[in-house]
């Protein structure tokens, strides 16, 4: 018998070419990572990748044993989600991710309590990334993502709507003090902006072209951008350095907003239809644990 806890470390190494990788997926170490294969390919008598000082790759018969081992693997989590589904057993790790912390303290923590006491076996792991998801190296459950990019990147992924917001434009009383208030999109040349390294363009600035616009697909202008941040946006702005772009729900944008430290700027110009998606895995049996914390979750909605 082959234990699944090493079969499913030979496949993520396999996957990711890199036992660094791979044992990051793992939350292990690459000597752990290491060693696992190492005693597979002991057991097996044959070498199931070929090592050098910059990549690996698997041996022809590597390959063919990672596909029965996948096999296994599936048969082996099929198993495991059909028992649950048949005992309604709310158990196991179910770990999730988002973009942002303010996602979770939004929509999540202020009735984790509740969902506890009605799961307690269900252990949650909260996770924040705060540049691009993949899908295939972040390797969780339930994923919170702004706008449709993961699912156009992960076609395979099903997903829930969570809330429609706008996406609004702020700045200081201090910046506007020196690079004057913008009536329109067309006055905002001389105007810099902070912006979050990952984002195409880099320095474009969220903002319809006409006013009270309706329209779905995103329209921006392109600014300097002196900061490029994945995190911190509203702090900077409140000292003055430039613009942002921000969901005009954020907890934090209403805080500096009621203390006169943000102003809402360009008004009518803002983009109304930025959308929060939940996003979960397409499998054949669902586990109950990711039904019953979508289910609870949706049924939050209301308040948020």
């Amino acid at each position: 018998m082959f234990k699944t806890e090493t079969l499913i470390a030979f496949i993520l190494v396999a996957k990711h070419r890199s036992f660094t990788l791979a044992a990051n997926a793992q939350r292990q170490t690459p000597m752990a990572m290491s060693k696992q294969v190492s005693q597979l390919e002991k057991r097996l008598g044959a070498p199931l990748f070929e090592r050098s000082t910059r990549k690996i790759r698997l041996t022809q018969f590597g390959g063919e044993f990672l596909l029965r081992a996948q096999k296994i693997i599936e048969q082996h989590d099929s198993l495991s989600h059909w028992l649950e589904t048949r005992q309604d057993k709310f158990t196991g790790i179910l770990k999730l991710m988002s973009q942002d912390v303010q996602t979770y303290d939004e929509t999540i923590f202020p009735w984790l309590a509740e969902f506890h006491r009605l799961y307690p076996d269900i252990e949650l792991i909260f996770d924040v990334k705060e540049n691009i998801i993949d899908v295939d190296e972040d390797l969780h459950d339930i994923y919170w993502g702004v706008s449709d990019y993961l699912g156009i990147k992960h076609p395979n992924l099903k997903r829930r709507s969570l809330w429609q917001a706008k996406l609004g434009v702020f700045a200081s009383p201090d910046y506007l003090v020196r690079f004057g208030t913008p009536d329109t999109p067309d006055e905002l040349k001389k105007h810099q902006m902070i912006s979050h390294p990952h984002q195409q363009p880099s320095n474009a600035l969220v903002v319809n072209k006409s006013a009270n616009s309706v329209q779905t697909e995103m329209e921006y202008v392109l600014l300097d951008a002196p900061i490029k941040t994945v995190s911190g946006h509203s702090k900077l702005a409140v000292q003055g350095i430039g613009l942002i772009n921000a969901l005009v729900d954020n907890h934090d944008i209403k805080t500096y907003v009621a203390n006169q430290e943000l102003v809402p700027v360009l008004q009518e110009y803002w983009y109304s239809s930025v959308e929060l998606y939940l996003y979960y895995h397409q499998v054949k049996l669902e586990q109950p644990k990711v039904r019953a914390f979508i289910d609870f979750f949706l049924s939050k909605r209301k308040y948020w």
